[in-house]
């Protein structure tokens, strides 16, 4: 039967809608009157009423949860899926989207125990009472419930009499969906919406007296279409909740990428009005889940739609006037590929909703290589051609920061791999107070078998191909447990928990059945029964809400309860529909660990009441009443990552016309290396800062490509910067700017520029790769110099400038990356000695033969580790240790590496360096950048991330990943992939199945192996080098947060005026060319230090630096004169960006060194400030460091309340010594050197 064209049954005209309008009004208000006159007056009544929980429900045994049998509770159900259609004609809608069912709990009979509704597929959906003891009654009948009467049901029984067919009746069997109870008419007493495939939706009004009444076309709600899930909220918060009913395939021909969603508004009388073009809700839609989530927090829910199969999920952001804007591309750095179920909940106790959202990506290597290549393969390939926001084949896990924007932190947590999942739901299952995870999984077959599409693909019919796939067997999975540990750490707990059944199970809900205060557990089961779980917790306490709105609607959903305890700050908000096509109670549900008294109880009502109860004791269930009287609604707040009025940098780049953007050429590196790991391009722009006029003002030199070429931009205090100019910078071979260095090459005392060139471009030649100096006559104009001038040609990773020989005259390092074509070897790096006049030597070979080979170099910096008054050289490097170098006084150079302990932190992808004194000992510490924790990569010393370069039977080298998985080493390519270039590798594995099983030895060869280059990352952690008193250095890992992505450039200083150090560094990177997906799952992060080594995580809502998109350089420095540290970030393919410092004027305290000839800044200057406590603070002047980045030379000190700088001692690069002391008052000064 053709899907009729009315979305909504039957359509509603003009005079029809007013009659309605009229009938139910007064049926409203005769309900209203009744509540009142059966109430006390609201001025008299209690706010808030208690009981005690039930008693636990006994010992404990081996697991937490205990399963139930049907003939124990009485829930004997059958999930039917008895229709010729699913493996006929409707098969693709079938296992597109129509496949699941959900469930539905709610206390429909106000007897005080949650009720069960349980949806059968073509079956009868089943409502049973919850008699208490864990009995339940069957009141299907009794309820009115059982499929009859409908007018719908009337003409399916007219259509089997004329037809005489009953197959007719059957292929026009309705599917069942979601379900959903909500008090539709604000009566107190939950009705139920049913969803249904081709079928008009069902709204089953409750009468009061245990009866129900279909009422869904009456009230405007009977949706026709290939609805999945019903979300109830009151998103304009008038006290009546709308209705979003979320859709999926119903024509895999005419629509394939799905339908349209609705959205439904209330008209206050129980009955709805389709207001889904008045909103702006617009799209296909091939929705499995939908959340009203307030992710920015401002009191009006906003909706999160998680779509299947590359059809890009939606956040629909609540404008506050009845309409809605879609805020992906600005919200989230990447989504799924297939979203599945989702849900909310704070799972950092941090007082913000975060959210999941799950995909289908396997749990094991086997699983991933037998099932998920094709997926990928599709998600890798929109990614590529993704407009801004990419779909990658793994979970995701939004964590909230207050600002409009999100972390994405799945991999970070663990959890961005849940194998075929439907459901998800956070709940504090153990009631230690975190929340922890439960997903249920499993498919009625393995449809993304690589071996089974390929038998399909072979089969000379639909028909056939639908029996290819019928005839293989279930795809039962272990549905899967976490517990949350704290710290962003999800534990694995599904056999401890007694919950790691196998089977294809689809909707799930979380109860307290009981009444102990526990949470239990129900979910369906594909052709089965309902799972039942008693929770058995015999620890933590607990206390359960229910909200009675007067003002809001009756349940009080949408209302957010925030307990405050010693344990910490809990969140939650009242949401229905969660999960997968099913939806929870109206109770919240609060584990308290030990804490036997709540401090603070916070309840926020969707009308904008807010109250507050003290002092509660826990293991109770609380009633709270919402207050009578009127509270003003506050306006939506605007979808953005700016920063709030209180955090302490403001985004000044427009203001301050800061805004500089660099595009790059895609280069196909691939074509040279298939299994390139990570692009060679794409690294900049770099970022340098320096006075090149000498008006006393820092500027900024942005690094540029064949596009948009290299820019000065002048700095003109109050009035921000001048229009950018171009300077005469050239792009042969279409190589972009690699490192930039502002330093005196020629001894006049103006800063000249040096530029390296970076990348992997096919037309580029060797010499494309010179270094070019350009002169400064003084005024900030640039010329080249003279031929020769810089005899080096190089891939640069990093520029960093010092005087190692103390000759007067500035040197440089240049650290070379990979040779293109070989990645991951490496070039040779160099040292440039000065020898005045603009000229440079290379003098590796002679004095630091042993620098030349270090590998991958990322970030280079000149200091001095040992005190000795020489510059030592630290390098980051990629695919090895953070290495040291130790300056022997200007004669040559000894490794130091493992003498200082930089070794012990383990080889890495490290990116970047930045040195401050953190733990307040007068020695330099180092913060040093890696890939972070939140990718597919995982290394340890004892199972590090592998790659071996070698000829695998092939004519050039390839490079081939490998990572282990249970003590065994596995490839990260498919065999499609290796079978491309080792045609050896399909000959001797014809199916996918038998490849996903064998080791990396296997596939390629124990010898091949053993004969190829192996570099091994036995580290990926970011952190912080701390000096100890031995002269060793300690590496301490940043806290988990930090880890969410790569650090790129990073900045070291007091940048709050506390006197002591702090880091703010910048994230992520697009360079993955694998279907492992941008690491980009930061926004750049603001680290406190403590003075004494500790550095802590300031949240971006806090600080006001919000990074997002492919950051690259970051350099400090003082844009307008106010002594406080201002950043300067750029981003790779998006503009850059400027932060303003709005630290409190006098708490810092800036010091600016006009140097010797040859080095007016005084480069490699240690600076100490005395403040009149005696105590000290040390500062290190440098040129380059961090990644692609040279900060302002200008040193920051902090000084704290009560205190004044007292004296300055600078020790100059030279090693001459000036001590002065400061002037009373000063908030700044200049020490010059001696000439």
């Amino acid at each position: 039967m053709p899907p009729l064209e009315l979305r909504v049954f039957p359509a509603q005209s003009p005079s029809f809608a007013l009659l309605r309008t009229c009938i139910f009004a007064f049926a409203a208000s005769l309900a209203g009157l009744s509540a009142a006159l059966g109430a006390p007056p609201a001025a008299s009544a209690r706010l808030i009423s208690d009981s005690p929980l039930a008693p636990r429900s006994g010992p404990r045994g081996s697991t937490l949860f205990t399963p139930l049998p049907p003939e124990q509770t009485g829930l004997v159900t059958e999930n039917a899926y008895a229709d010729p259609r699913m493996w006929g004609d409707l098969f693709p809608e079938f296992y597109l989207g129509a496949i699941g069912t959900g469930l539905a709990v709610g206390d429909f009979d106000n007897d005080g125990r949650p009720d069960l509704f349980v949806v059968s597929k073509t079956g009868v959906c089943r409502l049973f009472r919850n008699l208490g003891g864990w009995k339940f009654e069957d009141v299907t009948e009794k309820a009115g419930l059982l499929p009859s009467g409908s007018a719908w049901e009337r003409g399916l029984a007219w259509l089997k009499r004329t037809t005489g067919s009953a197959r007719a009746a059957d292929e026009l069997q309705p599917w069942k969906q979601g379900a959903t109870f909500a008090d539709v008419n604000n009566d107190g007493w939950l009705d139920l919406y049913v969803c249904r495939y081709n079928a008009p939706n069902q709204l089953f009004i409750n009468q009061g007296d245990g009866t129900f009444k279909e009422e869904a076309a009456a009230r405007g709600v009977a949706v026709l279409d290939a609805s999945g899930a019903a979300a109830f909220c009151d998103y304009d918060r008038d006290g009546w909740l709308d209705l979003f009913v979320q859709t999926n395939v119903l024509s895999s021909s005419a629509r394939p990428n799905g339908q349209r969603d609705y959205l439904f508004h209330n008209y206050g009388d129980g009955t709805f009005t389709d207001v889904t073009d008045r909103a702006d809700i617009r799209g296909d839609a091939h929705g499995h889940s939908v959340d009203w989530w307030d992710y920015n927090q401002d009191g009006w829910p906003d909706i999160y739609v998680a779509n299947d199969f590359a059809v890009p999920d939606v956040l629909y952001h609540n404008n506050g006037d009845g309409t809605f804007t879609d805020v992906i591309q600005r919200t989230v750095p990447h989504m799924p590929f297939s979203s599945m179920g989702s849900d909310q909940g704070d799972i950092n106790n941090d007082g913000l909703p975060d959210l999941l959202v799950a995909d289908m990506a396997a749990t094991t290597h086997e699983k991933d290589q037998r099932s998920m290549v094709f997926a990928r393969g599709m998600s890798d390939e929109a990614a590529r051609n993704a407009p801004a926001v990419p779909q990658y084949s793994r979970s995701a896990l939004y964590l909230n920061t207050g600002t409009g924007r999100m972390l994405e932190a799945a991999q970070l947590a663990g959890v961005q791999a849940t194998d075929w999942t439907w459901t998800v739901r956070f709940e504090d299952l153990d009631n230690d107070g975190w929340l922890d995870l439960f997903f249920t999984n499993g498919m009625v077959r393995e449809f993304h078998n690589n071996d089974l599409l390929d038998r399909v693909m072979r089969a000379e019919s639909e028909a056939e191909r639908v029996r290819v796939v019928q005839l293989t067997p279930l795809l039962a999975e272990r549905h899967l447990a976490y517990r949350n540990c704290g710290d962003l750490r999800f534990e694995d707990v599904g056999a401890a928990w007694g919950l790691d059944q196998k089977g294809v199970s689809f909707g799930s809900v979380l109860a307290d059945f009981d009444g102990d205060g526990d949470l239990d557990l129900v979910y369906a089961n594909y052709q089965g029964g309902v799972s039942v779980f008693r929770n058995d917790s015999d620890s933590g306490h607990r206390i359960v809400l229910d909200l009675h709105g007067t003002r809001s609607n009756r349940f009080g959903v949408g209302a957010t309860a925030r307990v405050e305890s010693s344990l910490g700050t809990q969140v939650r908000t009242l949401v229905l529909t969660r999960g997968y096509l099913s939806s929870s109670g109206t109770e919240l549900h609060f584990g308290l660990g030990r804490d036997e008294t709540i401090d603070r109880l916070t309840i926020s009502w969707p009308s904008g009441v807010v109250q507050q109860f003290q002092g509660l004791a826990a293991d109770r269930r609380y009633t709270i009443t919402e207050p009578s009287g009127s509270a003003k609604l506050p306006p939506a707040v605007p979808a953005a990552c700016g920063s709030p009025g209180s955090s302490q940098f403001e985004d000044a780049s427009r203001r301050l016309h800061a805004e500089v953007t660099v595009n790059e050429s895609k280069a196909d590196e691939v074509a040279r290396q298939p299994f390139l790991p990570l692009s060679q391009n794409g690294r900049g722009p770099a970022a340098a800062v320096g006075d090149v006029d000498g008006d006393g003002r820092e500027d900024l030199v942005v690094g540029g490509s064949p596009k948009d070429p290299a820019r000065l931009l002048r700095n003109q205090s109050a009035g921000g910067f001048s229009t950018p100019e171009p300077l005469p910078v050239s792009y042969p071979g279409g190589l972009p700017d690699g490192p930039l260095l502002l330093i005196d090459a020629n001894g006049d005392g103006s800063l000249d520029l040096l530029v390296s060139k970076t990348g992997d471009s096919p037309a580029a030649k060797p010499d494309d790769y010179a270094l070019t100096l350009l002169i400064n006559d003084g005024r900030g104009h640039f010329a080249p110099a003279q031929p020769g001038s810089v005899p080096l040609t190089a891939n640069v990773g990093a520029l960093a400038a010092a005087d190692f020989d103390r000759d007067g005259r500035l040197d440089v390092f240049v650290g070379s990356r990979g040779i293109p074509g070989l990645y991951p070897e490496a070039g040779d790096n160099a040292l440039l000695a000065n020898r005045g006049g603009g000229r440079f030597e290379n003098v590796s070979t002679l004095l630091a033969p042993m620098l030349r080979r270090s590998g991958i170099v990322n970030s280079a910096l000149w200091s001095d580790v040992d005190g000795d008054g020489y510059p030592d050289l630290i390098l980051a490097i990629e695919w090895g240790s953070v290495m040291c170098f130790h300056n022997d006084e200007g004669r040559g150079f000894t490794d130091w590496t493992e003498r200082l302990g930089f070794s012990r932190a383990g080889t890495g992808w490290w990116t970047s360096l930045a040195a401050a004194d953190f733990n307040g000992d007068g020695r330099p510490d180092y913060v040093a950048g890696n890939l972070g924790l939140n990718t597919r990569y995982q290394a340890s010393p004892t199972h590090p991330a592998l790659l071996f370069l070698g000829k695998f039977g092939t004519r050039t080298p390839l490079a081939i990943e490998a990572y282990y998985e249970d003590d065994k080493l596995y490839p990260w390519r498919s065999r499609r992939d290796l079978g491309a270039q080792i045609p050896s590798v399909l000959r001797r594995f014809r199916e996918t199945n038998s490849y996903a099983r064998a080791t990396l030895g296997e596939i390629l060869g124990e010898e091949a192996l053993a004969s190829a280059e192996r570099f091994a990352a036995t580290e990926f952690r970011s952190g912080v080098f701390l000096s100890q008193p031995d002269g060793t250095y300690r590496f301490v890992a940043f806290p988990r947060v930090v880890q969410v992505a790569p650090l790129q450039g990073m900045v070291a200083g007091d940048f709050d005026g506390d006197g002591c150090a702090d880091v703010f560094a910048v994230q992520n990177s697009f360079a993955s060319l694998s279907y492992a997906g941008r690491f980009d799952g930061g926004l750049g992060q603001l680290l406190r230090g403590d003075g004494r080594g500790g550095l802590f995580p300031v949240p971006v809502g806090e600080s006001g630096l919000c990074v997002s998109g492919d950051a690259k350089a970051l350099v400090a420095l003082d844009v307008d004169a106010d002594g406080g540290a201002d950043f300067f970030a750029t981003r790779n393919g998006g503009s850059s960006i400027l932060y303003r410092n709005r630290a409190p004027s006098g708490a810092g305290f800036g010091v600016t060194l006009q140097g010797p000839k040859g080095n007016p800044t005084g480069v490699g200057s240690l600076v100490v400030l005395e403040l009149s406590d005696g105590s000290r603070q040390t500062v290190e002047v440098y040129a380059g460091s961090s990644y692609m980045s040279q900060s302002s030379a200008r040193c920051w000190f902090g000084v704290p309340r009560a205190l004044q700088p007292r004296r300055l001692r600078v020790r100059w690069s030279d090693g001459a010594e000036t001590v002065r002391d400061v002037a009373p008052g000063a908030t700044s000064a200049t020490v010059q050197a001696s000439r």
